[in-house]
């Protein structure tokens, strides 16, 4: 279903390992992996983030839009809210440019949240 625009924030980000959408319950929705993301734990990542994300979302000065970054062996994991209910995580390696891949996933944001409804 994101397969298209998986590949397109992957291409212009080459450094891109993984991406995957989640709903805040915890459930992967669709996954890409593009290399080998040893030692990384991604359902594990996933449901804790999904935690993370519905404890942010009873905030009621909770952001419409938010990204984290979190740093951890030789990855950088960047989570996206997309929805109240989904969100995007990517993992990278080191060396990605954050301007650009923020550039590219604001670029796509609106259309992976059309495939949502």
């Amino acid at each position: 279903m994101f397969e298209d625009i998986f590949k397109k924030i992957q291409k212009k980000n080459r450094e891109i390992k993984l991406i995957s959408v989640w709903g805040k319950d915890g459930l992967e929705l669709d996954k890409m992996v593009f290399f080998s993301t040893k030692n990384v734990d991604i359902e594990l990542v996933g449901a804790e983030m999904a935690d993370i994300i519905s404890k942010l979302n009873k905030i009621k000065t909770s952001p419409d839009s938010y990204y984290m970054k979190l740093e951890f062996d030789d990855y950088l994991l960047f989570v996206f809210k997309l929805t109240e209910d989904f969100f995007l995580i990517i993992l990278t390696g080191e060396e990605i440019i954050k301007g650009k891949l923020l550039f590219y996933v604001d670029l796509y944001k609106n259309k992976l949240i059309s495939f949502l409804n």
